[in-house]
């Protein structure tokens, strides 16, 4: 029997790893799991609070990495796998030695913070972090094109894959008959008639809400019953409903805030959005394909992974609310695009599910057991 560990620095992060960790326990492995907060999931034998930052120059990593290192040598692992990027720094510095001595370390990538458009600072230090430490990877995952070219291009190590994402639950991120939309939009307190786009994301600086905020301006002219769905929690989260507030926009945007009934909220829905400036592969454009919607989004890494033009949804050049706009606008105006494009989605959707993504990471894992 095996023991594998799993490391984050995002608190509830087990919740994508879940179905990797399930497969380890059929095989009758261990599963421990680090992250900051308490884990509440089935399939973590052993959970290590352990409090870590964005930031990688503060004293709460310093902190971090010595527990980090203390439970790794401790332990008997066979393999550590790294997420998330102060996850991955801490998880393979901490793995050096054991890696030594037999262990192995994998680390996948959710976006590089270096990529095509972003800063020479970005470049300067992420990418001379991460090809350093690329030495101490016996595997890198990728989960889009761009990084995962990058990092054949400049990551020497045998072992670079690329998956499609952790995985959307296709049995509960579905598409739903008209009746059944009618009824949950009614729970929620939606109107059959209200046109209503809906953002999962993090309120950070990336994910740009308030730009899709001051779209809402020009959109409401246009699209009278407009209402627009922000779900998730994050720091930016009063800034932007200030914003809302100033522009006396309350009647057209709603915050839901940290929802674990996503799948509902998706499929009374028309539209999915994502104006992100940064990305790896997201989970929202691929479960709202899977409830059968269209999407419209900003034209960067990750995204153009998941969205075809005129297929399944549309690309607008970052920044550009126009276009954008534009967009929304014409999934309004035309049902026909969007029932087309519905059932596009829904097939489409298959390549991004969790059982394609836990098939692709078991041959991954099988070469280290």
């Amino acid at each position: 029997m095996g023991r594998i560990l799993f490391i984050s620095n995002h608190a509830g992060f087990s919740k994508f790893n879940a179905p990797y960790m399930k497969w380890f326990k059929e095989k009758g492995w261990v599963v421990d799991n680090i992250s900051p907060g308490i884990e509440i999931d089935e399939y973590i034998d052993k959970q290590y609070d352990v409090a870590m930052t964005r930031n990688p120059l503060t004293i709460k990593n310093i902190i971090a990495y010595k527990k980090i290192k203390k439970i790794i040598s401790k332990n008997n692992y066979l393999i550590v796998h790294c997420h998330t990027p102060v996850g991955g720094v801490l998880g393979r510095l901490c793995s050096i030695k054991a890696r030594k001595n037999g262990m192995s370390v994998i680390y996948t990538a959710h976006g590089f913070h270096f990529f095509r458009g972003s800063s020479k600072l970005a470049w300067l230090l992420y990418y001379n972090i991460e090809k350093m430490l690329a030495k101490h990877s016996d595997c890198i995952i990728t989960i889009n094109q761009e990084d995962f070219l990058l990092a054949l291009a400049n990551f020497h190590i045998a072992n670079i894959h690329r998956i499609n994402g952790v995985g959307v639950n296709l049995l509960k991120f579905k598409p739903v008959d008209r009746e059944t939309k009618s009824a949950l939009r009614h729970t929620f307190g939606f109107r059959d008639t209200d046109f209503i786009l809906i953002y999962v994301a993090q309120f950070i600086e990336r994910k740009n809400h308030v730009f899709l905020i001051n779209q809402v301006l020009q959109l409401r002219n246009k699209i009278d019953k407009l209402r627009i769905l922000f779900l998730g929690s994050g720091p930016l989260m009063e800034k932007c409903e200030t914003l809302v507030e100033n522009l006396l926009l309350r009647e057209h945007v709603k915050f839901m805030g940290y929802r674990t009934d996503l799948d509902g909220l998706y499929q009374l829905s028309d539209v999915v959005v994502s104006v992100s400036s940064q990305e790896g592969l997201p989970m929202n454009i691929p479960e709202g394909m899977a409830c059968g919607l269209p999407v419209v989004c900003s034209k960067i890494r990750g995204h153009v992974d998941t969205v075809k033009p005129l297929v399944n949804g549309f690309l607008f050049k970052l920044g550009d609310g126009e276009e954008m706009s534009d967009y929304v606008y014409k999934l309004y105006i035309d049902k026909h695009i969007r029932k087309v494009i519905s059932k596009q989605n829904i097939i489409d959707v298959e390549q991004f599910s969790v059982v394609n993504s836990v098939n692709a990471m078991a041959e991954i894992y099988q070469q280290y057991m």
